[in-house]
C-alpha cells in the first residue's frame, strides 16, 4: 500500500512495525483479518522519528495467511524488563470455509490449516546502537488443499543510532515468505510469494521548532508461480516538521514513488511501470490525555509510463484517531486513500481506500477482546487483458471480525480468533463469501 500516515510520539511506532502492523486495533488490511491468527498486541519499538515523519503504508499488502507476531505469544509479553533474547515454540489453526476465495459458493471449499513454528524477539544495544529483531518460522500444513503446503516466515529487524544531539537515524528490514494469497491473483496457484523491504530514516525532532526529516526505502514482491507479476519500488521522502506546544505537530513531506512491473513483458509484450508524487501535510496532537490523532492529506498524482493507461491527480489522506475510554478500553478509527502496487493483480496500479473502526478491551491483565470493521474499495488501473485472465474493474470488500488472548500462566498463551468477509466486485466472477476460525497456543520460555 502506499500512503501516508503521520504517526505521534505517544505510539513511539517503528517503521518496521507500522508497514507489519497486522492486529485489528490500528491500519489493518482487510485480507489480514481472514486468515492472520488474530491475538491483541503489536510489537512495537521505540522510534524518535515517529513523531514527525509522514511514513508511508508498505507498498507489498500484506498477506492475508501470513504468521505475524500479533499473533504470538510474544506479544503478551510485559514491557517491562523484557529478555534480550525469547524463544516461543507454538501452533495456529485455520478453519477458511472458502480458502480458494470462489464466487461459486457449491464450488467453495472448507480447508483447515495446521502451523507449527517458533516465534523469537532479540533486544540488543552495542553501544549507542540499538538492535531489535522479531519473526516467526513455519510450516503450513491444509487438510484439504496439500498444494497450499509450503513454509513461512515472518521477520523483521531494526537499527536505531543517534546522530549529533539531537539528530537520529534507522534501518529497516523486512522479509516475508509465504503462500501465494488466492484474495489477491487471478488464478488458484500454488506457490510461494516473497516480500523484502529496506528502509533508511532519518530526523532531528525538537521539542519546539522547525527539523528535517527524510527516508529511503526499497521493497519487492516475488513469486516462484507467477513471475509475470512481480514487482519493485523506489522511494524517496524529505519534509520538514513543526513542533509547537499546544499546537502537536506539524509536517509537510513530499515523495517520489517509481513502481515497476519488469517481467509483464512476457505477458504484455512489453514493461510497465508508475511514477507516483504526493505532497501531504500531517498534525499530530493529543487532544487531552484520552483523545489523540494523527492525520494527513495532500495531493497524488500517478504517471504510468504504458501507453493507453489513464493518469490519476486526485486527494489522498490518511488518519487515526484514538479514544481511550479507560486507560483498558481503546476505541478507534482509521481511513486512508493512495495509490499502490498489487502483487498478483495484472493491473499498471491500484487507487485504494480504506476505513475501519476497532475497539480494544483489556479485560484484566491476563486476557483482551478486540472487535473491528473494515473495508476495502479499490479500483484497478491499467488492467492486462488476455484470454485466460478476466479484468477486475473495481471491487470492495468487507471484513468484520473479533478475538480473544488469555495468558493462562507466565509461560502459556492462548488465543482465538472469528472473521467473516464478503467481495463485491464490477466483474462477478470475484465475488466471495468466507467464514473463518483461529486459534493459537504456544510457550515460552
Amino acid at each position: 500500500m502506499a500512503g501516508s500516515s503521520l504517526k505521534g510520539g505517544a505510539e513511539k511506532m517503528s517503521c518496521v512495525t507500522l508497514h507489519r502492523e497486522l492486529t485489528l486495533f490500528g491500519p489493518l488490511c482487510w485480507r489480514n483479518a481472514a486468515h492472520v491468527l488474530i491475538v491483541i498486541g503489536s510489537v512495537f519499538a521505540g522510534c524518535a522519528e515517529a513523531q514527525t515523519v509522514i511514513a508511508q503504508h508498505s507498498e507489498a499488502s500484506p498477506a492475508v495467511g501470513q504468521v505475524s507476531l500479533s499473533g504470538s505469544p510474544l506479544s503478551q509479553a510485559s514491557a517491562d524488563n523484557q529478555p534480550r533474547f525469547t524463544i516461543v515454540p507454538s501452533v495456529r489453526t485455520v478453519y477458511d470455509s472458502n480458502v480458494l476465495r470462489s464466487f461459486d459458493v457449491g464450488d467453495a471449499g472448507d480447508n483447515v490449516r495446521v502451523t507449527p513454528g517458533i516465534d523469537f524477539r532479540i533486544r540488543r544495544a552495542f553501544g549507542r546502537v540499538a538492535l531489535t529483531a522479531d519473526g516467526s518460522a513455519g510450516y503450513d500444513f491444509n487438510s484439504r488443499y496439500r498444494f497450499l503446503n509450503r513454509s513461512r516466515i515472518d521477520f523483521g529487524g531494526t537499527a536505531r543510532a543517534p546522530v549529533g544531539a539531537i539528530c537520529s537515524a534507522g534501518l529497516d528490514v523486512q522479509f516475508r515468505q509465504f503462500q501465494f494469497e488466492l484474495d489477491d491473483t487471478q488464478e488458484t496457484v500454488g506457490s510461494s510469494t516473497r516480500n523484502q523491504s529496506y528502509s533508511l530514516t532519518g530526523s532531528c525532532p525538537r521539542a519546539a521548532g522547525f527539523s528535517p526529516i527524510g527516508s529511503l526505502s526499497y521493497s519487492s514482491n516475488r513469486s516462484n508461480g507467477l513471475s509475470i507479476f512481480d514487482s519493485y519500488q523506489f522511494r524517496e521522502q524529505i519534509g520538514v516538521s513543526y513542533a509547537k506546544p499546544g499546537l502537536g505537530t506539524l509536517a509537510l513531506v513530499a515523495t517520489a514513488q517509481q513502481l515497476r512491473r519488469p517481467n509483464i513483458a512476457d505477458l504484455i509484450g512489453f514493461e510497465d511501470g508508475t511514477d507516483i508524487r504526493s505532497l501531504l501535510l500531517g498534525l499530530t496532537r493529543a487532544v487531552s490525555p484520552r483523545i489523540r490523532f494523527n492525520l494527513a492529506a495532500g495531493i497524488t498524482e500517478a504517471n504510468p509510463t504504458r501507453v493507453g493507461v489513464e493518469n490519476f491527480v486526485g486527494a489522498s489522506y490518511d488518519g487515526k484517531v484514538e479514544w481511550l475510554i479507560t486507560p483498558r478500553f481503546v476505541v478507534s478509527g482509521t481511513a486512508a486513500r493512495a495509490v499502490s502496487s498489487q502483487n498478483g493483480i495484472g493491473a499498471t496500479y491500484v487507487i485504494r481506500e480504506d476505513y475501519g473502526a476497532a475497539v480494544d478491551w483489556q479485560v484484566s491483565g491476563a486476557s483482551r477482546v478486540g472487535i473491528a470493521a473494515r473495508q476495502t474499495k479499490r479500483d484497478f488501473r491499467g488492467e492486462d487483458l488476455n484470454l485466460e485472465r478476466q479484468p477486475i474493474g473495481s471491487d470492495e470488500v468487507t471484513a468484520l471480525s473479533a478475538n480473544y488472548s488469555y495468558a493462562a500462566s507466565r509461560s502459556l498463551r492462548l488465543g482465538f480468533g472469528l472473521s467473516h468477509r464478503w467481495r463485491d466486485a464490477e466483474n462477478s466472477f470475484y465475488d466471495y463469501e468466507a467464514t473463518v476460525l483461529s486459534s493459537s497456543i504456544g510457550t515460552q520460555f
